[in-house]
């Protein structure tokens, strides 16, 4: 009824590889998609980068970020 038999074994075998070497091609695709569209998001923001951008510096006292060289608003407020 159920016996098993050379070619039945071949064919599980051949599937199973198959299957695994599918998967394995489907994994590969989407890591090269992945890789592409960071490469692509990294090309895009430096093309939109402005000469005139400035990082905000970080008070140590109460965690509020200002522009360098002037005062934090929230530590020293300027009335």
């Amino acid at each position: 009824m159920l016996g098993f038999s050379i070619p039945k074994i071949l064919l599980l075998i051949f599937i199973i590889l198959l299957v695994w070497y599918a998967f394995k091609v489907i994994e590969k695709r989407t890591s090269l998609q992945k890789t592409r569209s960071s490469n692509k998001g990294k090309s895009q923001s430096s093309k939109y980068k402005s000469e005139n951008t400035q990082d905000l510096e970080k008070c140590p006292a109460c965690s509020n970020y200002f522009m360098p060289g002037s005062k934090c608003t929230e530590c020293n407020p300027t009335k």
